[in-house]
């Protein structure tokens, strides 16, 4: 039996601008999604490529471009960050932050059991993005998993923040609610969690007998609280800075010299002053 043939990706290899294109990470509402190396700056970045379906309907590329370009305007360190959207060939494509990370539902394991750590800080950094795009006004989806990147170092960031799959999000409370329905339900698949994250995210749903949290930012620093409470050692305290003797030590001999050099005016006055 002869087996089938795959056609070669042609994107593969090629340099779009600055950016040479690798293998396929993704699949998004646009095309494909790519490692690709930045190779002037020696970056490994993401490549999103509007696909030549789409491409060929009238006004998809000023979309694709224009909901970019909104993209890279916002600056967040929980945001995903939007190098460049452009054309290159033919090719519309957009360069973005590369995020190394698992999908969020495996970030949140550790092995049969749910990372708490981890799920408190896609918490907090879900909810710092999101009170920022209120703060700053921008229509944007209800958080779902799948618009959730995280990245080796524990950073949980979002992307794909236009309301474009579904209706913007009506009111920070509702993020909030649809922030724990997203948490709970991920770790629903995983194993129970212990009973102060449970409670911060009956919280966060209104659950009957609980204060609701008023806003993202107490959200997120309840959020925050919890997890150094439970996890103290994840959270040790930086060795503290070096101290700079040599300039504290220094402030008292400058102190000393002025002194000298004082008593030394006033010494050479009062001769003066004799003399005459």
């Amino acid at each position: 039996m002869t087996e089938p043939i795959y056609a070669r990706d042609p994107l593969i290899g090629r340099t779009l601008r600055a950016y040479q294109i690798g293998d396929v990470i993704g699949i998004s509402r646009w095309g494909k999604v790519y490692r690709a190396s930045q190779v002037s700056v020696g970056r490994t970045v993401a490549v999103r490529i509007l696909s030549p379906r789409l491409a060929a309907l009238p006004g998809k590329a000023d979309l694709f471009l224009e909901e970019t370009r909104t993209d890279a305007s916002l600056v967040h360190p929980n945001l995903v960050t939007v190098y460049e959207a452009g054309q290159s060939d033919g090719i519309y494509f957009c360069a973005m932050e590369f995020m190394d990370g698992p999908p969020l539902a495996r970030f949140l394991r550790k092995g049969d059991e749910v990372d708490e750590h981890y799920l408190l800080r896609t918490i907090v950094d879900v909810a710092q993005a999101l009170n920022f795009l209120w703060q700053h006004n921008v229509p944007h989806q209800p958080p779902v998993d799948k618009n959730v990147l995280t990245s080796r170092d524990g950073t949980v960031k979002l992307i794909n923040v236009a309301p474009v799959d579904m209706p913007a999000s009506a009111s920070p409370q509702e993020d909030v609610v649809n922030l724990a329905v997203m948490v709970a339900t991920l770790a629903n698949d995983i194993a129970p969690v212990s009973k102060p994250v449970s409670e911060l995210v009956e919280g966060m749903l209104g659950a009957e007998g609980r204060r609701q949290f008023a806003s993202l930012t107490e959200v997120a620093e309840a959020a925050d609280a919890l997890d150094r409470e439970l996890l103290p050692a994840v959270h040790a305290a930086r060795p503290a800075a070096e101290p700079t003797a040599p300039r504290s030590a220094a402030r008292p001999w400058l102190i000393v010299i002025a002194l000298v050099g004082v008593v030394d005016l006033l010494l050479w006055l009062w001769w003066r002053a004799r003399r005459r």
